[in-house]
């Protein structure tokens, strides 16, 4: 079951408009209705759960984990499907930082701003990635491969400062291997594809 806090259902009645269908992907749909009817929980004398009840957050991560964000078209067709407001679910999904809107790239870098990092000149580091990468924090390189990011502690103190590529950490990354250490993600990449 479910943690309770993790449990939402809409208690506001029915809604005032009725939401357009936003059809996903059409190759993820299948995907997407099987994982919509293991969160969407339809009551039973199984399970007793209230009509409409629904693991918000489990959707919306396993959701985000199929698509790589969660756009617009999506939140309202989740909308639609788990019987909730529109707001409800982006208010949801806004929160958390690692549920992102908007597209990013193929990899993920993060340069850590917590304390340690931040002492340890987490600020140099982020201007010389921005500088390798040709993006700023934020933004996502001209070719999609890569989205730079600054995020608060990632658990790494004793490495500090700590950089991010995907789930690889570097701790205190020299600045002259940047270049080398993101075309290396890169050609990870087309090597995986070819």
């Amino acid at each position: 079951m479910p943690h309770p806090m993790r449990t939402y259902r809409s208690t506001l009645g029915p809604r005032p408009h009725a939401v357009a269908q936003v059809e996903p992907d059409p190759k993820r749909a299948a995907r997407l209705d099987k994982l919509i009817q293991r969160f969407v929980h339809r009551p039973t004398a199984l399970h007793g759960r209230a009509p409409g009840a629904v693991d918000l957050m489990g959707l919306l991560g396993a959701v985000h984990d199929m698509y790589g964000c969660l756009t617009r078209p999506m939140v309202e067709h989740l909308a639609h499907v788990c019987e909730l407001y529109t707001g409800q679910v982006y208010a949801t999904a806004s929160f958390y930082p690692d549920i992102y809107l908007d597209p990013k790239g193929r990899h993920l870098v993060k340069v850590c701003t917590g304390t340690a990092c931040h002492v340890k000149g987490a600020d140099r580091l982020a201007r010389r990635c921005a500088r390798a990468l040709g993006v700023e924090p934020g933004g996502t390189d001209a070719d999609g491969e890569f989205t730079f990011l600054t995020t608060a502690c990632v658990g790494a103190c004793s490495l500090a400062p700590v950089l991010m590529v995907g789930t690889d950490i570097h701790g205190n990354p020299d600045p002259a291997t940047l270049p080398d250490l993101f075309a290396r993600h890169r050609e990870s990449d087309a090597t995986a594809a070819g």
